[in-house]
């Protein structure tokens, strides 16, 4: 496990803080972080062992806390980096002149970031406050990131536990 988190999970995700990922992204990438994890683990497909399980023995969580651990913490590194930088610029920006075109927009880093913020129940008209000092801000993002990874197993439990008593 030592060896996937250093050398597989740091590759896959490398600049992973800057994606701005869809679903469907998200979904490929958890597929294959469980696929891993599976094999280093000695776990088949047949075994029939849920997802959550495999990630509580691993003791890891899903690919898509490990999204928002880093996409939020390089979005408080950008927060705390003085004016005149590039990726604060670029964050902070907005377009002079042109337009998007009329279908829908594609999603911008910003929508995604606050995306997250909601799906972990940060305040997302406030979050640049508690951004502004380092250690407020890893800490509520641990806090938080646990609590929606809990929230996250337990509907995964309940759906399957719904799926199971329609096929029973």
């Amino acid at each position: 496990m030592a060896v996937n988190n250093a050398c597989v999970i740091s590759s896959l995700l490398y600049g992973s803080e800057t994606w701005t990922t869809y679903a469907k992204h998200q979904r490929r990438l958890n597929s294959f972080h469980l696929r891993c994890i599976r094999r280093i683990l000695g776990i088949s497909l047949e075994d029939k062992v849920p997802n959550t399980e495999v990630l509580s023995r691993a003791g890891l969580p899903t690919m898509f806390t490990l999204l928002k651990q880093r996409r939020l913490l390089w979005l408080g590194h950008v927060r705390r980096m003085e004016d005149g930088r590039i990726p604060k610029d670029i964050l902070n920006g907005e377009l002079a002149s042109g337009k998007r075109a009329t279908c829908r927009p594609h999603v911008r880093f910003k929508d995604v970031c606050k995306r997250d913020m909601k799906a972990l129940r940060l305040n997302t008209e406030r979050w640049e406050d508690l951004a502004a000092i380092r250690s407020r801000w890893r800490s509520t993002l641990t806090k938080h990131l646990k609590t929606g990874e809990d929230r996250l197993i337990s509907a995964e439990e309940d759906k399957r536990t719904r799926r199971n008593k329609r096929h029973s």
